[in-house]
C-alpha cells in the first residue's frame, strides 16, 4: 500500500507562502492550510483521502517531501502557529494572507488549534495545542 502524499509528478506553481529554496526537479506541492476550504477543489466528482497524523509525524513527512522534491507553500497567517509549526522542523516562511487553489498533485495538510477560541487571537501556541491531517484528491 502507498504512503498516503505520493502522487503522480506534476510541477508545482508559486504561491503565497512559498518556500525560496524550491527543489529543482520539483514533484509537487505540499501546503499547509489552517482549514480545508471545499470551494478551492474543482467542482467535479472526487474522493478524498484524509489521515490524521500527529504534528511530529506531520513534520517528518514533510521533510520526506522536500527531499522529494515537492515545494512546500501555506496559506497561514496566524503567526504562533506559524511558528509552533517551525519548532518542529516545517520551514514555513512568514505569514500569508493569500487564497488556496487546488492545483494537480497537491498534497495538503491541514493544521487547526484543538480547541479554536472563537473571537480571540490566540498568541500562544504550542504543538500540543494543533492537530493535523494529510489529504489528498483521489
Amino acid at each position: 500500500m502507498a504512503e498516503v502524499g505520493q502522487s503522480a509528478p506534476t510541477g508545482g506553481g508559486a504561491g503565497a507562502g512559498g518556500l525560496a529554496t524550491e527543489h529543482p526537479a520539483a514533484r509537487g506541492r505540499v501546503v499547509v492550510l489552517n482549514a480545508l476550504p471545499l470551494n478551492a477543489l474543482p467542482r467535479r466528482h472526487m474522493q478524498l483521502d484524509v489521515m490524521p497524523i500527529g504534528i511530529n509525524d506531520l513534520a517528518s513527512w514533510v521533510q520526506r517531501r522536500l527531499a522529494e522534491g515537492f515545494q512546500l507553500i501555506h496559506y497561514i497567517r496566524h503567526s504562533a502557529t506559524i511558528q509552533a509549526l517551525r519548532s518542529t522542523g516545517i520551514p514555513l516562511s512568514e505569514p500569508s494572507a493569500g487564497l488556496y487553489a487546488y492545483q494537480p498533485g497537491d498534497i495538503i495538510a491541514v493544521v487547526t488549534l484543538r480547541t479554536p477560541q472563537r473571537g480571540q487571537e490566540q498568541t500562544l501556541v504550542s504543538v500540543n495545542d494543533l492537530e493535523s491531517w494529510v489529504v489528498s484528491v483521489l
